[in-house]
């Protein structure tokens, strides 16, 4: 072959394994497997609600994050102290292989490492058999673990379906002042006791500042 040629292809094929070593390092945060080697086989996907057109919408969160299109990064503002006024709304979905939305009678959790507090973790059906948790698992005064039974289905109450229906919910809050990163891992609990980190779970991150508009660093966990 052509030395030129040669080197061409050399330097074309370095230049593709950087670009795809940068993606893989920019998407390592996220862990939505689709097998634990227990027969589950549907994926955990986990978002930041942009609340759009609500009192607590949030304009860093791209306004379409969903569970089909997930805004996993949040830069948000201290809510007042003691106050609840600029929590964030995290929410997650099992997705099986068609896309379509599982959870009836799956438990789940949420767990928050970092600076703020879970402030919300809603019972997916009110008044019905499902339960939800929300616990402080090392002391420190702060709930940072929120188990849910299933997902949200209040329409099995006998009434229509409602927003967020399907879907798991919890709320993350930040009134302490403190700088830095709430990284909250979500998915699957079978057992209701903490996550099962065999492979379906996934997780955002929200950088806290007295602005909103600055980066808290450090890693995923």
């Amino acid at each position: 072959m052509n030395p030129i040629v040669t080197t061409f292809l050399t330097l074309g094929a370095a230049c593709a394994l950087s670009v795809s070593g940068s993606v893989a390092a920019q998407a390592s945060h996220s862990y939505d497997g689709g097998w634990n080697g227990s027969g589950d086989t549907f994926r955990a996907v986990s978002y930041i609600n942009p609340d759009t057109g609500t009192a607590t919408a949030n304009p860093d969160v791209n306004p379409g994050s969903s569970c089909a299109t997930p805004d996993q990064y949040d830069m948000q503002k201290f809510s007042d102290p003691g106050a609840a006024n600029r929590n964030v709304h995290n929410d997650a979905c099992f997705l099986d292989g068609r896309g379509a939305k599982v959870g009836k009678g799956i438990g789940a959790t949420y767990e928050l490492r970092g600076v703020g507090f879970i402030s919300a973790c809603p019972d997916p059906d009110g008044a019905g058999p499902e339960f939800r948790r929300l616990t402080d698992t090392n002391g420190d005064g702060r709930n940072d673990r929120c188990v849910q039974s299933s997902y949200q289905d209040r329409g099995a109450l006998g009434v229509a379906d409602v927003a967020g229906d399907f879907e798991y919910h919890a709320r993350i809050n930040n009134n302490t002042a403190t700088t830095g990163n709430s990284d909250v891992k979500w998915g699957l609990d079978r057992d209701l006791n903490g996550l099962d980190y065999r492979g379906i779970n996934d997780d955002i991150r929200i950088a806290w500042s007295a602005t909103g508009t600055s980066s808290g660093g450090g890693t995923w966990y």
